[in-house]
């Protein structure tokens, strides 16, 4: 728990705020309160501010955000924060005796507002604690749900959300599918883990990009073995065709890496979770050596075999 806390620190302990304000009289009195407890930076127009939260991306826990900077206002900086994946999920509290902004902040990723004339000092701080504590909690909890190489949810986060997806859609008829890679140790001996993970997280970011659009359910369970919940109707030749990637590592390795699927369709929703995607795997495992079949389901038939 600690590590994931630590990138929230600037060197000397104490977290890192950007003050991002074009009058100097109210930089220095946010500084003034904040200065004690924080390491503050400041910039003095909107692309000052953007320049100095991509180069703090790793340390910085908070912006303090004017909406009216010169150069670049307040407004283009949330639309630049919410676009870049590095920088978006830096909570933003808005400066602004406006408002009429507030709902347009708030659209682009605003978390607070701080009013102008500014409060009392200890509302201020106040505030500004509250902020971080909620965004680290939330950053704790995302590292334990979240596969960490391909950012797709873990096996007990994702059978947690297939609960609640039962609960809520309980009446819909539902897949459970095991999405492998057929021979992906090969992959790794030949050209590299590092390059492997480059497999995983371009496989793993199509399927979830496919699954989404059936408001579907997808996690890597382990080394190269996906796991897929998604209403009944998904065309899976054409999932596998989509998720499919390529091997770029010369012209002699170039070629296809080779998907097979497990379907257990329709799942019976009154056995437990697990035994379901336990059938899937059972199908996807009677084609590990086949190389005209892709796509197995899973029946009684296949588990008298």
């Amino acid at each position: 728990m600690f590590e994931a806390r630590e990138k929230y620190y600037s060197s000397n302990g104490k977290r890192l705020i950007l003050i991002a304000e074009d009058e100097l009289v109210n930089r220095e009195i946010l500084s003034s309160i904040l200065e004690n407890d924080f390491v503050i930076k400041t910039a003095s127009n909107g692309q000052e501010a953007i320049d100095l939260i991509r180069e703090n991306r790793d340390v910085l826990s908070l912006v303090l955000l004017d909406l009216n900077m010169p150069v670049r206002s307040g407004q283009d900086v949330l639309r630049e924060m919410k676009d870049d994946p590095d920088i978006k999920n830096i909570p933003v509290i808005v400066l602004t005796a406006d408002n009429n902004a507030e709902v347009e902040s708030l659209m682009l990723g605003a978390v607070d507002f701080i009013p102008k004339p500014y409060p009392e000092p200890r509302i201020i701080l106040a505030r500004v604690l509250r902020t971080i504590e909620l965004f680290e909690d939330r950053a704790l909890i995302s590292s334990t749900e979240r596969d960490s190489v391909t950012g797709l949810y873990t096996k007990e986060y994702f059978f947690k959300y297939i609960e609640q997806f039962d609960i809520h859609r309980g009446f819909e008829a539902t897949d459970a599918i095991v999405v492998d890679i057929n021979h992906f140790h090969i992959i790794n001996d030949r050209f590299g883990m590092s390059y492997g993970d480059g497999i995983l997280k371009e496989i793993a970011e199509k399927l979830k990009n496919f699954v989404h659009i059936y408001d579907g359910l997808v996690c890597r369970k382990e080394a190269d073995m996906f796991m897929i919940y998604v209403p009944t109707g998904v065309d899976y030749r054409e999932m596998i065709e989509y998720a499919t990637v390529e091997l770029n590592k010369s012209e002699t390795d170039s070629g296809a890496v080779r998907l097979r699927l497990g379907v257990y369709k329709d799942v019976d929703k009154d056995i437990p979770i697990e035994a379901r995607f336990d059938r899937a795997k059972m199908a996807a495992d009677m084609i590990r050596n086949n190389l005209t079949k892709n796509v197995e389901y899973f029946d009684d038939s296949l588990r008298r075999r």
